[in-house]
């Protein structure tokens, strides 16, 4: 019997202190995260995720947002995505690697 890491979706909830995600993650939003609690997630999860690099983990910690109705830094976590692949956030992340 192995034990792995908690699900993406339940470090959300933990970190956010919230019950659960939104049963309507495109109207209800339900927490309000930092891109620091992000990446934290991100090195947690990145030994079962697919993910090959740190940014590329917290793009999929953004995608489990998305389906939650989680926002980052008050934003979509779609629109913080796409920050991430034009380099916006390639300071934060490459801190929070070493």
């Amino acid at each position: 019997v192995s034990v792995g890491t908690p699900t993406a979706s339940a470090l959300i909830v933990s970190e956010l202190k919230i019950e659960k995600g939104s049963g309507t993650p495109s109207t209800q939003k339900v927490g309000d995260i930092t891109m620091e609690q992000v990446l934290r997630i991100a090195k947690i999860k990145r030994l079962e995720l697919l993910a090959k690099t740190l940014k590329t983990a917290a793009k999929e910690v953004l995608g489990s947002c998305v389906s939650m109705g989680v926002t980052v830094e008050g934003r979509d976590p779609r629109e913080v995505q796409r920050e991430i692949d034009e380099g916006k956030y390639d300071e934060i992340i490459s801190k929070s690697e070493g």
